[in-house]
């Protein structure tokens, strides 16, 4: 035991070296430099939208955005995960790599067309969907945006700086756009338009930009490649829907069992929530393919750091969700203003989103997946959102944006905990130190590749 500790304390320097040179750390540093750029955008736009558009009206787009959320994740399938892992062992084969890259891309345009062969039905036949049919045919740009934005390309090559410098030029943009041409509740529209318009500019640059930078390759996708992308990528596809039934897609089901002015009370505070939720992004998106390499290497050195990291992420977690449950009135008067009083409940409510998820993406994203537990983590999912439909079923018609809000957090809690208790039965608990571990003083996941 003397001698373990001796090695660490000898140990120690290099890897602090190792660390801060390292470009998972240099991914994490340069993401949240742009996250907190990102951060003042909503800040800004928010409190005008709502202000301008009113709870109503600022309802009916985020109505139209819950819908295409679902055609988004349609498209996006499930390949910012299985095509991410993928890419973070191909980046060094060029011809592997543009060979993937090919037939990813194939793969949504398909998806994307067939999104939009399922939208134009929907909005002819549905009565609901027929008031909003022509906001939502300009809202699904943001769906073409998302075919051509890689960011699986650029997290599994662990280059995320660029592609999230592009996103927030865009973002950008869209900010001067809807200060000059959005004044009143009638121009929901053009907020549409410029939020659609910011997806399809920033996907169309990230593409350029990936062909440049990882000198991809144009190759013809063959269907053998498209169908093998789709089987790769199936299971956490139904893992992420699993996700969408209590997650992106609350706005579109508030507004079917309630009204727009319910769903602009939930999706203001949401809103807020999200933003704070998207302080998680960063880290977990630069870790992940460390870690997928990681569990393939050394299963008790990745459950060491996953340790740690659960630790970090759920004491960050719980600092922001007391910080959100108690300055909820705060934010909501300054943020959106004293017509958005009922989102000081739904607000309070989310805050434990943050404890939950903090915890949860450890588990799951960079636990269950890269030691292959695809299969149990799309069933605690799909669980997940079969109890948000039916607590959201009972609760939201009495008691509305609020009722919606407990459905969430529930589903999050029922996530977080069967992922516990998962990992426990099969010996996979990061707090359950291995023998083997005692050893592992001088290996570090953010040591350099090669």
């Amino acid at each position: 035991m003397d001698k373990n500790r001796f090695s660490l304390r000898q140990t120690a320097l290099p890897l602090t070296k190792t660390i801060l040179n390292n470009s998972v750390t240099r991914n994490i540093a340069s993401l949240y430099v742009i996250q907190i750029a990102n951060y003042i955008l909503p800040v800004i736009t928010v409190p005008y939208l709502v202000r301008v558009l009113g709870p109503a009206d600022y309802g009916v787009v985020a109505f139209g955005q819950g819908l295409i959320a679902y055609f988004n994740l349609f498209v996006e399938y499930g390949f910012g995960l299985s095509a991410t892992r993928k890419i973070s062992f191909q980046r060094n084969d060029s011809t592997a790599l543009s060979r993937t890259v090919s037939n990813v891309w194939a793969a949504k345009i398909l998806l994307c067309v067939v999104g939009f062969g399922v939208l134009l039905p929907l909005v002819t036949v549905v009565p609901k969907l027929q008031e909003s049919a022509l906001l939502l045919l300009i809202l699904y740009g943001m769906v073409i945006g998302n075919v051509f934005f890689p960011l699986w390309l650029f997290q599994g090559m662990e280059k995320m700086a660029a592609i999230s410098v592009i996103n927030l030029v865009m973002r950008l943009l869209v900010v001067i756009g809807i200060f000059t041409v959005v004044h009143r509740p009638e121009d929901y529209m053009a907020y549409a338009g410029l939020t659609s318009l910011g997806a399809i500019g920033a996907g169309l640059a990230g593409a350029g930009v990936a062909f440049r930078m990882f000198q991809i390759r144009p190759v013809i996708p063959s269907q053998r490649g498209v169908r093998e992308a789709l089987a790769e990528g199936w299971m956490l596809f139904l893992s992420q829907a699993s996700v969408s039934l209590y997650s992106v897609g609350n706005a579109f089901i508030l507004g079917i069992l309630t009204n727009h002015t319910a769903v602009g009370y939930y999706s203001a505070a949401e809103k807020v929530v999200k933003a704070v939720l998207s302080l998680f992004n960063p880290l977990s998106q630069a870790v992940y393919p460390r870690f997928s390499k990681m569990a393939s290497d050394s299963r008790a050195l990745a459950m060491q750091w996953a340790r740690r990291m659960l630790v970090v992420m759920s004491g960050l977690g719980l600092a922001l969700s007391v910080a959100l449950f108690a300055g909820a009135p705060v934010i909501v008067q300054i943020l959106l203003g004293p017509q958005y009083e009922p989102s000081i409940i739904v607000m309070r409510i989310l805050s434990g989103l943050t404890l939950l998820i903090g915890a949860s993406n450890v588990l799951g994203i960079q636990l269950m997946l890269p030691f292959g537990r695809d299969r149990a983590f799309t069933s605690i999912l799909v669980g997940a959102g079969i109890i948000n439909i039916a607590l959201a079923v009972s609760l939201a018609p009495i008691w509305q944006e609020s009722g919606m809000a407990a459905s969430v957090l529930v589903s999050e809690g029922f996530v977080t905990v069967t992922m516990l208790i998962y990992l426990s039965l099969h010996q996979l608990n990061p707090f359950t130190r291995p023998a083997a571990e005692d050893n592992l003083v001088a290996i570090s996941p953010w040591r350099p590749e090669g």
